[in-house]
């Protein structure tokens, strides 16, 4: 079977992570960044640099796009204009209608299109999807889920605080945990505070929540957090009931272990890399196998569902969000 071949861009963290993951799935990778950090990132991976989008994309079954959200939608469009297919770090796009032309254009050139939302993969979560699946929680759901981690470096980019900030970002990973569990939302109702447009100073703080209403009646509360100290790097956790029964689950659980002479690191996930979870899956479905977890319809309602966050918050009213099918 001829190997997979994957144009990679950017050179930052989550495409070190992809990077890293992709070759653990047995796939060719080349790297393209246009900030001239690709050389050094393939050179400590074993991948291949090239110079240009344009070298990057030709003969690629997929590009993995991992660049600041504002570049998404070009680099996807010049993709799937020459019918390369696209893996797209979250969020897909800077606004809604970018996210529907991408959508739209995927479609219409018969090109997959796969949001790459990791949290998805944590084995917690696919628990948790499995259980209310098969209705092991019962009716009548309220679940609230919290993703927070520290931001060690100013935020880049122009963005203003009427985009939303933490709520059109890292909010994104709850927001989709819920779509995915519950389905659709009919109603978004929002509210952020802290350092929220950029760029902000190094050690920056911002807190996000949403309550959002599901088309089923069930309630999600989505909490957000940008910390000041980088411990724990990473925390999500989640508490969801229903009329069956309640499940629980943080990621800081133990927190700390003591010892006599003392103290352990925080443990880290249970289980396999969500990122190696997640490319594998990719990889597969590139290949011809079965298709991921998520796909464009996912990545769309994501954007939809955290630009509504973004005006409520800015407007102080709930949004209410029509229920759409992908173009």
């Amino acid at each position: 079977m001829r190997q997979l071949q994957v144009a990679l861009i950017g050179a930052g963290l989550i495409a070190r992570l992809h990077l890293g993951a992709w070759l653990d799935a047995g796939v060719a990778v080349r790297v393209y960044s246009d900030d001239g950090r690709a050389a050094d990132v393939a050179r400590e991976f074993g991948a291949e640099a090239v110079g240009s989008l344009a070298e990057a994309l030709a003969g690629a079954d997929a590009v993995d796009i991992c660049t600041p959200t504002g570049s998404h939608h070009e680099i996807a469009l010049a993709a799937i204009a020459q019918g390369v297919g696209v893996v797209c770090e979250k969020p897909l796009a800077a606004s809604t209608a970018e996210a529907e032309e991408i959508v739209a254009a995927a479609e219409r050139a018969g090109v997959r299109l796969y949001p790459a939302h990791d949290v998805r993969f944590a084995p917690a979560f696919t628990r948790l999807h499995e259980l209310v699946t098969a209705g092991r929680l019962g009716a009548g759901s309220v679940a609230r889920f919290l993703v927070s981690a520290y931001h060690p470096r100013p935020w880049t980019g122009n963005a203003s605080a009427r985009s939303g900030g933490i709520l059109t970002d890292q909010m994104l990973h709850g927001v989709d945990l819920a779509y995915w569990i519950f389905g659709d939302v009919v109603r978004v109702h929002a509210y952020y505070q802290g350092e929220l447009a950029t760029p902000a100073p190094a050690g920056a703080v911002a807190a996000g929540t949403v309550v959002l209403t599901h088309a089923t009646g069930a309630l999600s509360q989505v909490v957000a957090r940008w910390t000041a100290t980088p411990r724990p790097p990473v925390r999500v956790a989640f508490h969801v009931s229903g009329t069956g029964g309640t499940v629980r689950y943080d990621s800081e659980w133990p927190q700390e272990v003591r010892v006599v002479d003392g103290e352990a690191e925080n443990f880290g996930y249970f289980g396999e890399s969500p990122f190696v979870s997640e490319m594998r899956e990719f990889a597969q479905a590139f290949a011809g196998g079965p298709e991921p977890r998520l796909g464009a319809r996912d990545a769309l309602a994501a954007v939809r569902i955290t630009q509504a966050a973004a005006e409520s918050a800015w407007t102080g009213r709930a949004v209410e969000l029509p229920i759409k099918e992908v173009a």
